[in-house]
Order: C-alpha cells, then sequence, then structure tokens
C-alpha cells in the first residue's frame, strides 16, 4: 500500500503543477460515509446474485473456490481487516486515484471509469471475479466522481468487501433463525441504500458540475 500512496502523491503534485487539476476535495459527512458503506454493500450483495447466475450458465465454481481459498482457516476480524479495510484502500488508490483519475484529465467520465473498471477487472485474474470487479469498478469510478472526494470510491469498496464476509459468515446462520424473510429484507434494505446513494450523489455531482479532484 506504501507504494500506492507514494505514486498516488507524486502524481497528484504533477496534476496540480500541470494544470490538470486545481479542483477542492468535497468534504464528506458522517451520515454520507454510512450511506456509501450500505450502497457498498448493496452493490457487491447484487452484483454477487449475478455472479452465481453467471458462473451457472459458464459451468465455472472459480470465483467460489478461489474465495473458499482466501478465507478457509482464518478468522473475521483478521478477514475484515485486511480483506475488508486495507485491501480495498490499496486497490482504490491504484485503479480509482490513479488509473482513473488521469484518465479523467483527458477522457470523458464514461471513458475512464471503464477503462480503469476493465483494468480493474483483468487484474483479478478470472471471468467471474473480473465481471465482479468491472461492475464494481466502473460504479466506484461514478461515485467519486460524483462526490468529488477521493475517499467516496474507498467506503464504497470497504462497504462491499466487508459486507461480502459478513454475509457469507452469517447469511446461512440467520435464515435458520429468522428464515427466508430474514434475508429478503436485507435484499430491500441494501436496494433503498443503493438507491439513495445514486439520486444523492448524483444530485450533489451535478450542483459541483461533474469534475473529478
Amino acid at each position: 500500500m506504501f507504494p500506492a500512496v507514494y505514486f498516488y502523491r507524486k502524481d497528484r503534485v504533477g496534476r496540480l503543477i500541470g494544470g490538470l487539476t486545481s479542483i477542492e476535495e468535497q468534504k464528506l459527512t458522517i451520515p454520507e460515509i454510512l450511506l456509501l458503506l450500505a450502497a457498498g454493500a448493496g452493490f457487491a450483495q447484487y452484483a454477487n446474485v449475478l455472479m452465481a447466475i453467471l458462473q451457472n450458465w459458464i459451468q465455472s465454481t472459480t470465483y467460489g473456490d478461489t474465495m473458499s481459498k482466501i478465507t478457509s482457516g482464518k478468522s473475521l476480524f483478521m478477514m475484515i481487516f485486511w480483506m475488508g479495510i486495507i485491501a480495498p484502500i490499496a486497490e482504490e488508490m491504484i485503479f480509482r486515484w490513479l488509473v482513473y483519475l488521469r484518465l479523467r484529465d483527458h477522457f470523458s467520465v464514461l471513458v475512464s471509469a471503464v477503462l480503469s473498471a476493465a483494468f480493474f477487472g483483468i487484474y483479478h485474474g478470472n471471468i467471474p471475479q473480473a465481471v465482479y470487479a468491472f461492475i464494481l469498478g466502473a460504479l466506484f469510478a461514478w461515485f467519486l466522481e460524483m462526490g468529488g472526494n477521493k475517499w467516496v470510491s474507498v467506503f464504497l469498496h470497504i462497504g462491499a468487501n466487508t459486507w461480502i464476509l459478513i454475509f457469507g459468515e452469517y447469511a446461512e446462520m440467520l435464515v435458520k433463525k429468522f428464515g427466508a424473510g430474514m434475508l429478503l429484507m436485507s435484499y430491500g434494505i441494501l436496494a433503498v441504500a443503493m438507491i439513495g446513494a445514486y439520486q444523492y450523489f448524483a444530485r450533489k455531482g451535478e450542483k459541483r458540475g461533474y469534475r473529478a479532484v
């Protein structure tokens, strides 16, 4: 992660000196951060449903096998720390703070988001994970643009990864204890968070003029 910090800071200075950006970052409030975490969880949950369909269609178990290898024998606390917090920060520094923001200096939001998401997908190394990462990567870039703060994508990513870890650990137990209604309710709550976050940050982006930091 430290090399990513170094290269981002160096690139940020270069962009400022070169006149590619002079945009001040928007401050994030606590409610905005909570909304981003919840929306990230929602995006990850629904993207996981898509991955399940995709895996069934291509008859691949790669995604599930990879996740099992990563999480097997590890405590939930350590997984949340490394995979839910540290990994998202490092990946956002590279794929959004460096790749997306640099592309955004020269291209539109759509082109920059798609290209940076494509790199993010390829980085994950197999088709199901690449599709999953591409979808989330494009969403993270769009929200970064609308929110005007580089930590927007980080909180989305943390929400996504942490939720998947917790959901994977406790979903089966909760369904057995409270029934499928609990699962359906969680999908509904996450859908509300996703829609609410989209509407809120779209308005915020329109107000500030659709320009990344």
